[in-house]
């Protein structure tokens, strides 16, 4: 029976409760509430070994999962206002308050993670309402940019879904209508993340590819390659055999393949993981991985060439993974908090060739700052996410710092005599700016 494991603040749960009471959806439900943005991620931790998705009551919660959990393991959907809600809404607000022009109305659930609605197509810019512009959404970046546009004298009145920032509308004194998705509109999207579950079970599971590539030491003759190829080979047989893992195994050159089936990206992961441990254990073998998880063995092949590749940049034994249509890379997987970051961010690979940075630097860089933007940053942290020097890493921040996408805190300091350890953080509106 499919699981769903909801999300949500405590006023948005009873309307959800209502909708859900009675209503025979065939699966079985556990609740999580919240009123702090950081208990999600003990939420996720706790709920997901337990569920076959997430549901979160809304953008806020959603939009955190994404940019705080490394490698999410569970699929995560959340009730979705459509573009008629939206119309509505607006229709309504103007036929009741026909003095408050939409352009002096501020929607804040309205952000880049939901386009916007589409708005924009139906408004000229003269009518459009403000809506949430940072990628970082959080209460404080909310509250941030209410207060701005309150303070600033550009809004009169605020459409809210956010029930836990209520009380800070009120505390600052704005006016405001706070709107909670309809008990239809929560059952509507229930079923359609269950229809999307089990037409998902009913289908071809995913393929998950693996490639690892062995690297040679300098004039190896051919009986020690052989016998490398053969060693790996050995391991990868007695790994499959312990973990009671089905997959094929191909060796091509000095590549082996790992192919099979996998029903859910948490499983690739945790199996892709625990291959690299084996494999580091050993010791006696230099080694690259990559893995793509996809629909077919000719995407997966694809993807897994392409994290081949990053792990190659890396430098060490370890592994990158690609799944889902995005082709977004995460890894070093052999880390416990893994990094995901895209080659398709023109602003970032932009920077990289002015400011002569490596732009597989540089975009772990920005997958720190999606992953934690309060993160604080040394040379010594950094090395171990870019598997490059210290010094190396104390040219890259003065780099950053140069360009105002970084500041100097105050220095950790050391036991004994050793010099303070130089810290940094992000500027998070520069960064922003800049990379997004």
């Amino acid at each position: 029976m499919i699981t769903i494991s909801i999300v949500s603040p405590k006023k948005s749960m009873d309307v959800i409760g209502r909708a859900i009471a009675n209503k025979d959806f065939g699966c079985i439900f556990l609740k999580y509430v919240y009123e702090q943005l950081e208990e999600i991620e003990t939420i996720y931790e706790q709920c997901k070994d337990r569920c076959d998705v997430i549901f979160f009551s809304g953008e806020l919660g959603y939009s955190y999962m994404l940019t705080h959990i490394d490698a999410i393991q569970v699929p995560c959907t959340l009730i979705s206002y459509e573009e008629k809600h939206i119309l509505s809404i607006l229709l309504n607000f103007v036929l009741r308050y026909p003095h408050i022009p939409l352009s002096r109305v501020y929607m804040d659930f309205l952000t880049p993670v939901n386009d916007f609605m589409n708005l924009k197509q139906y408004l000229s810019s003269d009518y459009m309402p403000y809506c949430f512009e940072n990628p970082v959404y959080n209460y404080q970046t909310l509250q941030e940019r209410v207060e701005e546009l309150w303070n600033s004298g550009k809004i009169d009145i605020v459409l809210t879904r956010t029930t836990n920032q209520l009380g800070v509308l009120n505390r600052l004194g704005i006016p405001y209508i706070h709107f909670l998705p309809s008990e239809d509109m929560v059952r509507d999207s229930i079923r359609s993340a269950i229809d999307a579950i089990r037409l998902k079970q009913k289908n071809q599971a995913s393929k998950l590819v693996i490639l690892i590539k062995l690297i040679y030491p300098e004039h190896i003759s051919s009986q020690e390659r052989e016998y490398m190829e053969i060693t790996l080979h050995k391991y990868l047989l007695d790994f499959r055999k312990e973990y009671q893992y089905d997959f094929a195994v191909r060796s091509v050159s000095n590549r082996f393949e790992l192919n099979t089936d996998s029903d859910l990206p948490k499983d690739s992961f945790a199996r892709v993981q625990e291959l690299i441990a084996f494999l580091s254990q050993k010791g006696d073998l230099e080694f690259r991985l990559g893995a793509g998880l996809g629909n077919s063995f000719g995407e997966s092949h694809y993807q897994a060439e392409q994290a081949l590749q990053e792990a190659i940049k890396y430098g060490k034994n370890d592994g990158f993974m690609i799944h889902g249509q995005e082709n977004v890379l995460t890894g070093p997987l052999s880390l416990t908090r893994t990094l995901n970051y895209s080659y398709s961010n023109t602003k970032a690979l932009e920077y990289s060739q002015k400011n002569g940075i490596n732009e597989s630097n540089l975009l772990k860089i920005v997958g720190l700052f999606q992953m934690d933007h309060d993160t604080i940053i040394t040379a010594s942290s950094l090395s171990q996410w870019l598997n490059i020097t210290s010094r190396s890493c104390n040219r890259i921040l003065q780099q950053l710092l140069d360009s105002e996408l970084i500041e100097e805190i105050e220095p950790q300091k050391q036991e004994g005599k050793g010099r303070p350890t130089r810290q940094y953080r992000f500027l998070t509106d520069h960064f922003i700016e800049t990379f997004f």
